[in-house]
């Protein structure tokens, strides 16, 4: 697991935050998230200081079908799948053109939205909720048709846990659909919303799939930020006979403008051989310069919002 994260200040009264310089740590993945916490140890002094706050980023160690091949399906056919096991509703056409959703998470200010209806084509925002770095977030959503929810959930590392109600797996049934109610209260027109960090708590079927019922029944639906190989949201999706919405590609665990518009080559690649891809990048400098410049790579797809990938894609005609 690559851990990332960058700082900001906060100003409590003013309901600012400024982003920063990116610091990076990087470590394997553990079990025991004190493990984590001492490969970060270093880098992290430097962070927790008075008035400073902190947002982590968590990818998977391994991603190789993310990065270019299709997702758990193939994976899973061939061998692991038990009988009771479904793949959840499927689209019943490849669509031309091919489609391509691209989501920035971490929203909670108003310049990264300004900075996203900048760009030459359709963005999804995926936006906190009110959190240590804005506790109006929610308002950024106001005036917005297209937009999704990025949820806090756990995570291999204490420092990542210590983002505001992030999710535990060892929470109750009672917490995740009081969250969910409080959720759609903050954000009565979303439909759609996926996890912030949440490696451990994906991977958790039983937890996974009481937080994936609880927000079914509050009108979400969930599409899956992919932080662990391990993670158990398609077969918890298929289990409803939904379909499974997942992230494709990471365009920026690696913030640097070539990577990234590489990135983007892979997920139309994606888009071109199934119908349509799902990207998640991150409101870094690096990441709104590249998609940019990105139109020329984007030649051949059509790039959508969320809400319109699954209207064209899954929903019922």
């Amino acid at each position: 697991m690559t851990l990332i994260f960058y700082i900001g200040s906060y100003d409590q009264t003013k309901e600012k935050s400024h982003s920063a310089d990116l610091l990076y740590a990087k470590s394997p993945a553990h079990n025991n998230s004190d493990d984590t916490d001492s490969k970060t140890k270093a880098k992290s002094k430097a962070v927790y200081k008075k008035g400073i706050t902190i947002v982590f980023e968590e990818y998977p160690e391994k991603d190789d079908i993310g990065f270019g091949l299709e997702d758990l399906i193939s994976k899973t056919r061939h061998g692991s799948k038990k009988r009771d096991e479904k793949d959840g509703a499927k689209s019943t056409k490849i669509h031309t053109p091919p489609l391509l959703v691209i989501i920035i998470d971490d929203i909670s200010q108003l310049e990264q939205l300004k900075k996203i209806r900048s760009l030459p084509f359709k963005v999804t925002p995926s936006i906190f909720p009110p959190s240590q770095l804005s506790r109006k977030s929610n308002l950024l959503a106001k005036d917005l048709k297209h937009y999704m929810v990025h949820l806090p959930l756990q995570s291999a590392s204490k420092k990542m846990n210590s983002f505001s109600k992030t999710l535990y797996v060892g929470d109750s049934e009672d917490i995740f659909y009081a969250r969910a109610k409080e959720i759609r209260e903050l954000f009565p027109d979303a439909r759609f919303i996926n996890n912030h960090t949440g490696s451990v708590f994906t991977s958790d079927y039983d937890a996974m799939k009481l937080l994936y019922k609880a927000l079914r029944s509050n009108g979400f639906v969930f599409v899956d930020s992919r932080t662990s190989a391990s993670t158990k949201v398609r077969k918890i999706a298929g289990s409803f006979g939904d379909p499974y919405l997942y992230r494709d590609v990471f365009l920026d665990n690696e913030e640097n403008e070539r990577y990234i518009l590489g990135q983007l080559r892979t997920a139309v690649k994606i888009a071109k051989k199934k119908g349509y891809a799902i990207v998640i990048g991150h409101p870094h400098r690096a990441t709104f310069s590249a998609l940019a410049r990105a139109k020329g790579i984007l030649k051949g797809v059509k790039t959508v919002y969320m809400d319109e990938l699954y209207s064209e894609i899954f929903d019922d005609k």
